[in-house]
């Protein structure tokens, strides 16, 4: 009876120990992602709206925005940063092998190369089609160099700077915390308003992806993002796809103007929102899954275990 009772003694003892642990954990997942949103965001605000604010004519020009390109570096900054300090040379060498993991199926390399292009074509169609004008390309007479220009985007238009830190860093933590649906909802709309002080330069000095209203921007990148998560979590938490699919958005955006066009930005939404609708529900059994319960569930999802 007295060893019973001792042996009831200790489990109750070692479950409390093993719940302050996973409470633990929890706090520190939590604290790296502030980190992380903290050090993006800020940076890149620190150049971007003293930038916008510059081209509004409210400020003059400062250093900050001289070098106001730098300020989309600011993702791959904090990543970089906490990496190195969390887990150092190998935590590195793990985000550059998942950066060049080139090893997923066939289905999905087409999935990554023509799923978000196929949606800004579309969109661009339908608008042109119904508006009887069609904006000139950015790309005309370029043609010939898109293969040269497609390495331009990723290493200077977003993906690169981006999705070490989106998808590399933030959505595997987010997931072990979330299911990827509500993970997905959190980062996309983080994602959404990073890029909101480039709503302050005025159109015609701005990007073509600023010149729609705010609110259609933040819904059509948070329906991208759950292309975003279902492309990552069916590669193996491949980061290359990530750049991919993000360097083809970018990309075709550049060759078929669709935000030049009066309804292209609204058809664009309809429609990301109908892919992400669909990708949800066919994928519904890992997009509503239950986040790790257990330290050693996180601990095995977080080292690849």
């Amino acid at each position: 009876m007295i060893i019973q009772i001792s042996f009831i003694t200790f489990n109750a003892y070692g479950n409390n120990i093993l719940s302050i642990i996973e409470r633990v954990v929890k706090m520190k997942r939590r604290r790296e992602l502030i980190k992380f949103f903290a050090i993006a965001i800020g940076f890149t605000w620190l150049f971007w709206i003293p930038d916008g604010l510059a081209k509004r004519g409210v400020l003059p020009d400062t250093i900050w925005t001289s070098f106001a390109y730098l300020g989309a570096w600011g993702p791959l900054l904090a990543v970089v940063y906490l990496v190195a300090r969390e887990e150092g040379l190998d935590g590195i060498k793990g985000l550059v092998k998942k950066g060049t993991d080139y090893k997923f199926g066939k289905g999905w390399w087409a999935v990554v190369l023509l799923l978000l292009p196929a949606l800004i074509v579309i969109s661009y169609i339908i608008s042109i089609s119904i508006e009887g004008v069609v904006p000139p390309s950015p790309a005309e007479g370029l043609y010939w160099f898109l293969p040269v220009i497609f390495f331009i985007v990723l290493f200077t238009s977003g993906p690169f700077q981006e999705e070490f830190g989106w998808r590399g860093y933030a959505l595997p933590r987010l997931q072990n915390m979330y299911s990827p649906f509500v993970s997905t909802l959190i980062l996309g709309f983080i994602w959404a308003v990073w890029h909101l002080p480039q709503f302050l330069v005025p159109h015609e000095k701005t990007g073509m992806f600023y010149i729609t209203p705010v609110w259609s921007f933040i819904l059509t990148v948070m329906a991208g993002a759950f292309v975003f998560t279902w492309v990552y979590n069916h590669t193996n938490g491949s980061i290359l796809a990530a750049l991919l699919l993000h360097t083809q958005n970018n990309l075709f955006y550049w060759i078929f103007p669709v935000t030049y066009t009066n309804t292209g930005y609204l058809w664009l939404l309809g429609l990301s929102m109908m892919v992400a609708a669909v990708v949800v529900l066919a994928d519904r059994k890992i997009f509503f899954k239950k986040p790790p319960q257990t330290v050693n569930e996180y601990e095995e999802i977080h080292t690849g275990g």
